[in-house]
């Protein structure tokens, strides 16, 4: 697996919240975070669902390229410069990859008992389990309707 820079987060994973609110980041995340090196996982709300959107520092300069791409007086680039600086928070990782989210973190994905880790590929949600289903379903059909559109990469250079 591949880990720090270039790396993807791919699947899902379900885990408990424990009685002191601290919650396991999956290993497959953990390896891609390189959590050894930098301890930190950063959260911002979303703000179209009820869940978390995470990663590392490549997520977090990823979203500050795409904001930095709008013209800086732009009203779209204002709400979101407001939006990630004020609600991105940084969540310090345990030497066992458990995280404590703080409670705002929390009542946004509505957890309780259980949180749904799902992968991004460049970044990763935080949902509660039985609010996933809906989505998940919604993503499925646009997905089908989308791969029609798809066309074969050249490879090496070739021809199609």
């Amino acid at each position: 697996m591949r880990r720090g820079a270039g790396a993807r987060f791919l699947g899902s994973y379900v885990n408990k919240i424990d009685a002191k609110g601290r919650l396991a980041t999956p290993a497959a995340f953990r390896r891609v975070l390189d959590l050894a090196t930098e301890n930190v996982i950063y959260c911002l709300p979303s703000t179209e669902e009820p869940c978390l959107e995470c990663g590392g520092d490549e997520f977090v300069d990823y979203l500050f390229s795409m904001v930095e791409d709008l013209d800086p007086y732009s009203e779209k680039r204002i709400a979101l410069e407001r939006a990630v600086a004020t609600q991105l928070t940084p969540v310090t990782t345990d030497p066992e990859g458990r995280i404590n989210l703080p409670e705002h973190l929390r009542n946004h994905a509505q957890l309780n008992g259980q949180a749904l880790f799902a992968g991004h590929i460049r970044s990763f949600q935080i949902w509660n389990p039985e609010l996933f289903a809906g989505p998940l379903d919604a993503a499925k059909k646009a997905a089908n309707e989308a791969r029609r559109s798809l066309k074969n990469p050249r490879l090496n250079g070739g021809a199609e």
